[in-house]
């Protein structure tokens, strides 16, 4: 009788181990089917963090240093939280004309009226005054959709120190609320951002222009010919022909040069030789 319940503990404490063992088996297959976060997907979440740039949906970051990074000509598609601050950043080079298209889908339920706006960095981090589009727009509290947008000066090559013209480099693009009421903050909403640059990168000493600089400021004309009525003069090449080319003598001209040139050392030779015959025996120069 003894035997038999010891029997039957040891089976039940048996049994026991090989139930434990089959749950930790089948804990991972459960984790690995799990479904994951939204912030993985990149399809809802918070901006935190600068998100990848292969996709469509870049996350934004919430300073210059986690922006999400764009190629220009690109446009993104992510979702944030309302009161917070959104970066992106995208190359650009001299002589291109960036801006940047902002569609805000905004949530409902809200108190009051909203300011949303749109501002551009550049290189060196320097806020560049919008020189076309509406980079600030209040949206009232039964509006669905907001639309704001910035573009930069043309992006110069250079720039004094002074100045705070456009220089190239990673630029960067802010969006938030100016203005907005506490109840409001944290609702959920889409951004749409729409990144477009004109122009082909022109990094010469003219950054896109015309060829207007390249121009003489005054016309070139020969001395002593008349321009006939209709004739315009030639101001973008300059040649020789009908200039006098009596300067080809031997002394003038390359070989002058090198002629008087000789002829100097030759004569300054002989000053030195008889300067140091006079310091070195005066006497005998005035006997």
């Amino acid at each position: 009788m003894r035997e038999s319940s010891l029997f039957r503990g040891k089976a039940v404490r048996l049994a026991s181990a090989l139930a434990a063992a089959a749950v930790l088996a089948g804990t991972p297959a459960v984790a690995a089917t799990s479904t994951p976060s939204p912030n993985a997907t990149g399809g809802s979440g918070g901006s935190s963090g600068a998100g990848n740039s292969s996709g469509t949906n870049v996350l934004p970051g919430t300073s210059f240093l986690t922006a999400g990074k764009m190629e220009a000509e690109t446009s993104t598609t992510a979702t944030a939280s309302t009161g917070e601050y959104m970066y992106w950043s995208f190359p650009a080079l001299a002589g291109q004309d960036v801006s940047a298209k902002v569609t805000l889908t905004l949530p409902g339920g809200r108190t009051a009226p909203t300011t949303w706006r749109v501002d551009v960095f550049d290189g060196i981090r320097r806020h560049q005054p919008c020189a076309i589009g509406r980079p600030q727009a209040t949206a009232q509290a039964a509006d669905a959709e907001v639309k704001i947008d910035c573009g930069p000066r043309t992006i110069r090559p250079w720039s004094e120190a002074w100045s705070a013209d456009p220089l190239p480099g990673t630029y960067y693009v802010r969006i938030a609320a100016t203005e907005i009421q506490e109840k409001d903050l944290g609702l959920k909403l889409k951004v749409t951002l729409e990144l477009t640059a004109d122009g082909d990168g022109d990094i010469g000493p003219d950054a896109g222009q015309d060829d207007s600089l390249k121009a003489p400021l005054v016309p070139i004309t020969r001395g002593g010919q008349v321009l006939q009525p209709g004739q315009a003069a030639e101001t973008r090449k300059v040649t020789m022909a009908g200039f006098d080319t009596g300067d080809d003598a031997w002394l003038s001209g390359t070989t002058g040069r090198w002629v008087w040139t000789a002829a100097g050392g030759v004569v300054a030779m002989l000053l030195g030789i008889s300067g140091f015959m006079f310091a070195r025996h005066p006497r005998r120069w005035f006997r």
